[in-house]
């Protein structure tokens, strides 16, 4: 009632809130399946996803500041969770890792309310943009390199199966292991991401795909494994798995989830950032990351993993024609809905080739150099200084990330170590031949008094 009231002052008329009702119906129906497919990315369960989905939206519709920002599960905080509880040696899909994964989201969750209060919003929106986009890159052709399987229905054998990329490279050099109607469909899937926007600029692709995924499925055809049907049991929900944790997982998970807060926020920041720049719209990062934390504390109560403000899914949003946070709550009432109607027994035909599929077209437009990166191809040597720098910050954080053990956060730390030994050499630099300057100024006038 209260996003619905600010709605309508907002908007200004009763059109205004019906535009919002429509976005956020239409919004809902992509935030489904990409849940879904983040939760294969993170190896918690579809559920998890789902729940956390359904639990986050509400909360920032209500204390968030920005009309434009959707929260849900992300491929980063997907990725991040899984590295996390992996490398604790949990099974993936079991129940400690579900609960793993609710804790983490909780982490999150007091991480951003205490930056929130402490108004330290500001201070974590301006890391130096060199490291964040080499960190990004890498992550992101991770993300890619780790539906591979998915797509295609198969695994890597071997000592490459030790790595996403070296697995990946290993499937596609060996197509005689690929699952033919899996990799049909999630080839299928991606013709149709790519090409729905030309049909109309609110094509729902992702919905059109996971319905035409699950009809080939109900018909028999072979197009390799399925999510699998899920049930919630709202009175299983209290007391959460996540307050079942033993004292010493939730030590070891203590880390990560703080750093999860910080690193997965920024996605949602750099929403914000643009949208404020393009529009001149009012936004408080601090409000956001009070919002964004309750959110990731109701998302592990009700047993789900991290959330974070998601790029394509506000995209999408915005082009359904959302102009206030009611948009957003509607996508929770919706998502809340298919959860407590039985709208999890549709998965037991949603192929996970689709699902793959999805979260590799969701990454595509980021896996070009960026901005930043892209002088090392274009006369590297010729460039001035200020570019080479922040182009080798860039390119040594990708190296990083990619051979970043045990956990992918990792790349960013010693990324941001990197940047700042460069930039303490730099000043050190000029402080030297300041210095220098200095003397032989000083030098110069002995010599021409003694003369």
């Amino acid at each position: 009632m209260v996003v619905a009231a600010n709605a309508a002052e907002s908007s200004g008329d009763k059109a205004g809130v019906t535009q919002d009702i429509i976005a956020g119906i239409s919004t809902a129906c992509v935030a489904m399946p990409q849940s879904c497919a983040y939760a294969l990315l993170a190896g918690t369960g579809v559920k998890c996803a789902v729940m956390a989905a359904a639990a986050s939206s509400i909360p920032c519709a209500i204390l968030g500041s920005s009309r434009y920002l959707q929260v849900g599960c992300l491929s980063l905080g997907a990725l991040l969770t899984r590295g996390a509880l992996v490398n604790l040696g949990l099974p993936l899909g079991t129940e400690s890792y579900v609960a793993g994964a609710a804790v983490l989201a909780m982490y999150s969750g007091v991480t951003r309310i205490v930056c929130g209060a402490a108004k330290l919003g500001n201070i974590m929106t301006s890391l130096p943009v060199p490291l964040l986009q080499g960190f990004v890159s890498a992550a992101t052709w991770m993300v890619f390199f780790s539906q591979v399987p998915a797509m295609i229905g198969a695994t890597a054998v071997g000592p490459a199966a030790g790595h996403f990329a070296t697995a990946a490279f290993w499937l596609a050099t060996h197509p005689n292991v690929w699952h033919p109607g899996n990799a049909a469909l999630a080839a299928l899937t991606f013709l149709i991401m790519l090409n729905g926007i030309k049909i109309h600029k609110l094509f729902p692709s992702a919905l059109v795909c996971c319905v035409l995924g699950c009809l080939l499925k109900f018909n028999g055809l072979d197009v390799g494994g399925v999510v699998g049907a899920i049930s919630v049991d709202v009175s299983q929900l209290w007391p959460p798995a996540a307050f079942s944790v033993p004292a010493e997982l939730l030590k070891a998970l203590a880390l990560p989830g703080i750093a999860m807060g910080i690193i997965t926020y920024l996605e949602g920041a750099a929403v914000c950032r643009f949208w404020a720049d393009n529009d001149g719209e009012k936004w408080d990062s601090n409000k956001e990351l009070i919002a964004q934390g309750v959110a990731n504390i109701m998302s592990g109560l009700a047993g789900g993993m991290n959330v974070a403000g998601v790029i394509s899914r506000s995209s999408f949003g915005i082009q359904a024609g959302a102009k206030t946070r009611l948009a957003h709550g509607v996508t929770g009432a919706c998502l809340i809905a298919f959860v407590l109607t039985g709208g999890g027994a549709l998965l037991a035909y949603l192929p996970k080739a689709v699902l793959g599929a999805l979260v590799g077209c969701g990454v595509l437009p980021l896996l070009a150099p960026t901005g930043v990166m892209k002088p090392l191809f274009e006369n590297f040597a010729s460039q001035p200084w200020k570019v080479k720098r922040d182009c080798l910050i860039a390119w040594v954080t990708v190296g990083f990330t990619f051979t970043a053990r045990p956990t992918l956060d990792v790349g960013l730390y010693r990324g941001a170590a990197f940047a700042l030994f460069v930039i303490v050499m730099e000043k050190v630099y000029a402080r030297v031949a300041q210095v220098q300057e200095e003397v032989n100024t000083k030098e110069e006038a002995e010599r021409n008094g003694s003369a």
